[in-house]
């Protein structure tokens, strides 16, 4: 990667563009350590420049929980260490002798094949990292070289969250895990935690002073590095889209250190949505996603400081971001009760669980929608947010995850904003109609699924088994599937013989992405598995059995750019944005 010129202006995130779908975990390269990390994203950058692609699409970045999700981080800023790349190239004080004996031992062939092995390559990554952070405590840490210097100017810069960030990592550790709620009363509250760590700096000076730098020090390089692959991006006139989650884990760091801004007694998540059969809590309760709510009223009087900051550091690494869940902050659906305890309270009637919540039951706050009154009061409370998300972004490019139950002001109120929504075709109606191709509003960003549902190979494969499978025959499944397949086939033209839908050919799967290209939507983004017609899935809701968000890319970025099976399907991708006026220039 090389950093852009000082007269390369950053790529424009508001014109007609395409992109690409892809976490940075799940990218492939050669030399990778058993994950994708930011060297894999450069070389990605790349191939997605030759595509004809205007913005490469990540999933959040920031340092996560050992569930490993993306949307659970443990800070809003810090951002996740196994993204670094820890080769000799890129950590200077890192010896190569080293590099390769530290892989020899983590069994690195092992860790290269199939998905991400986290507990194995994290611990790889640490060694490398303490490895390499050893050589810079002795050559470099306060020695006065250029690195001490811009490791030093780096920590003064950031000094609004990384102290307590490292405060947070050297308990965490101590404890044995983020869940500060169960930590020792002594540092319990970030005050006494501040004071305790003060005590250990007069105890074991060195020893705690090292381990609060090693922290630094680690952000410090994950920090350069993605802020020279955002320069790589810039070089290839590429955009880099980020996500911010609406909420943040009760465990990060960002609710220790500021309790006063969040609730503690109510839980965000989503109504239930029978969409998601794979889990039956959600189907009867919703989502309980354990994010504790904001306190608004406290936020204002700081003038939105913390949202200012975590948009602000994401517009550092990208040029244009989602918002998910972009709905919460009109109104949130939210639980009395932890999402440790969904299992108690699944089984409970209304009446049952609202005895064991001081009469508190699920429902949308600050307001349900059941009112002209209540609707205008949650327009103008989500609108005042986003004039600061807006303010807070400057040059970036928003974009709002507003899938789900969406209340009838949304659209009109992110339209008024000049805030793209999302349109994913075999949701979005007019009538009782797939919208056509022609009618999508420029101002929203087209896709036919996202991380937490199944390729469309793999939804389609299902729907037309379900509707030619006699037994279903007249049933409501049938019919779901039919509604799913035929709108679908109008909307992209695709053709039906004798009242049966077409099986998923490569055909079939260029007319959907063509048909996608063509709207007059500003983005339009497919999912790395939609493109090359794949039913590898990257998140399943509600599922804690650990293959969430460990599947990889079987190729590797090098076979996508030689490799003639992957070439020829970007070869018809690239000819589609060009024929739909996409195509990066």
């Amino acid at each position: 990667m090389t950093d852009t010129d000082s007269d390369l202006s950053t790529p424009d995130p508001v014109s007609r563009s395409a992109g690409v779908l892809i976490p940075v975990f799940s990218i492939r390269t050669e030399d990778d350590l058993g994950i994708g990390d930011v060297a894999g994203l450069g070389k990605f950058i790349d191939w997605a420049a030759e595509a004809g692609f205007g913005f490469v699409q990540l999933l959040p970045i920031n340092e996560t929980g050992p569930d490993n999700s993306p949307y659970n981080a443990i800070s809003s800023v810090a951002l996740e260490p196994l993204t670094i790349d820890c080769s000799p190239e890129a950590l200077a004080d890192l010896p190569e002798a080293e590099f390769w004996r530290i892989l020899r031992e983590h069994g690195i062939d092992q860790l290269r094949r199939g998905n991400v092995q986290y507990d194995a390559v994290r611990s790889l990554k640490q060694a490398l990292l303490w490895e390499a952070f050893s050589g810079f405590l002795k050559t470099h840490y306060r020695q006065g070289t250029e690195s001490d210097e811009a490791f030093h100017a780096f920590c003064e810069e950031e000094a609004d969250w990384l102290g307590d960030y490292c405060l947070f990592r050297l308990l965490m550790d101590l404890e044995g895990t983020h869940v500060w709620q169960d930590w020792n009363d002594d540092y319990g509250e970030i005050e006494k935690a501040r004071a305790y760590v003060d005590g250990l700096l007069e105890v074991e000076r060195e020893k705690t002073e090292r381990q609060l730098v090693h922290y630094a020090w680690i952000q410090w390089i994950a920090f350069s590095q993605w802020r020279e692959v955002r320069a790589h991006a810039d070089e290839k006139g590429i955009c880099l889209m980020g996500d911010i989650p609406y909420g943040i884990s009760a465990c990060s760091v960002d609710v220790f250190a500021n309790p006063d801004i969040f609730d503690l007694d109510w839980y965000g998540g989503a109504p239930p949505e029978k969409l998601f059969k794979d889990d039956p809590f959600v189907q009867k309760w919703g989502q309980n996603w354990g994010i504790p709510l904001y306190r608004w009223d406290v936020l204002k009087e700081r003038n939105f400081d913390w949202w200012r900051q975590r948009v602000g550091k994401v517009t550092e690494m990208f040029s244009m971001f989602r918002i998910d869940h972009a709905l919460g902050f009109y109104r949130i659906y939210a639980f009395p009760w932890n999402p440790i305890r969904n299992d108690e309270f699944f089984p409970l009637s209304e009446e049952e669980a609202a005895a064991r919540c001081e009469g508190r039951l699920p429902g949308f706050q600050p307001n349900p929608d059941d009112s002209d009154e209540h609707k205008a009061a949650n327009r103008e409370h989500g609108e005042e947010i986003y004039r600061i998300l807006l303010d807070a972004a400057g040059d970036a490019a928003i974009v709002a995850e507003d899938l789900g139950l969406v209340p009838d002001y949304v659209n009109p109120s992110l339209t008024s904003l000049g805030i793209p929504g999302m349109a994913v075709p075999q949701w979005t109606f007019d009538g009782d109609q797939i919208r056509k191709v022609e009618s999508y509003q420029e101002l929203s960003f087209a896709t036919y699924a996202t991380h937490d549902h199944f390729p469309l190979k793999a939804q389609w494969d299902q729907a037309r088994a379900t509707f030619l499978d006699e037994s279903k025959r007249e049933t409501h499944e049938q019919w779901e599937a039919r509604q799913f397949l035929f709108p679908l086939c109008d909307f992209a033209g695709i053709e039906i013989h004798d009242d049966q839908p077409p099986a998923y050919t490569p055909e079939v799967r260029e007319k959907l992405l063509g048909a996608l290209y063509r709207t007059p939507s500003r983005y339009a983004g497919v999912m790395i598995t939609d493109l090359f017609g794949m039913t590898d899935r990257v998140n399943v809701p509600g599922v804690m059995d650990g293959s969430n968000w460990s599947w990889r890319l079987e190729p590797t970025v090098t076979e996508l750019s030689r490799n003639p099976y992957w070439t020829a399907m970007t070869e018809a991708s690239r000819k589609g944005l060009i024929e739909s006026g996409r195509a990066a220039e």
